[in-house]
């Protein structure tokens, strides 16, 4: 049985979990996008298996898989992607780049990243149009889509009905 020694310096190199709790979790964009609530670990391995993420009064708590956590340290994580739920509030446009309207919601396919569907608020009066992940040509600043809409139409996964 091996003896209890007093720490050295290089086994005090990592980071302390408990100082992790409250911390800062950021996108690969910089912008903040929650707290850590957890670390969980592999109970076999004892490797890191990922982050909670308390988003806040509104949003949703969310796990983070390690394959998406690029750095940890006692600032905090930072992530190499931004969740979806960041599209919400974003401007959309169409192919010809008139611009159709706001994120209202960002569909997933269940406790995942992966978009199914955005739901675009298109004016007060004017009814919500739902476009699927197909539909979506690009995201950045804005979304762009890869079809033609009339705003005055109710539309389906980005189709006139």
């Amino acid at each position: 049985m091996q003896e209890i020694r007093q720490m050295s310096k290089q086994h005090d190199s990592g980071v302390r979990i408990h100082k992790l709790i409250g911390k800062k979790v950021l996108a690969s964009n910089g912008k903040e996008v929650g707290t850590i609530m957890e670390i969980r670990l592999d109970p076999v391995t004892l490797n890191l298996d990922g982050i909670e993420m308390d988003r806040g009064f509104f949003g949703t708590d969310t796990f983070i898989g390690r394959k998406y956590i690029t750095s940890l340290s006692e600032d905090g994580a930072v992530l190499n992607m931004s969740p979806v739920s960041d599209y919400k509030g974003l401007k959309v446009f169409d192919s010809s780049g008139k611009e159709v309207g706001t994120v209202k919601e960002v569909r997933t396919e269940g406790h995942t990243n992966n978009v199914s569907a955005i739901v675009v608020g298109t004016g007060i009066l004017k009814n919500d149009a739902v476009f699927s992940r197909s539909d979506v040509k690009g995201v950045g600043e804005s979304i762009m889509l890869n079809v033609l809409v009339d705003t005055n139409t109710v539309k389906v996964g980005g189709r006139s009905r």
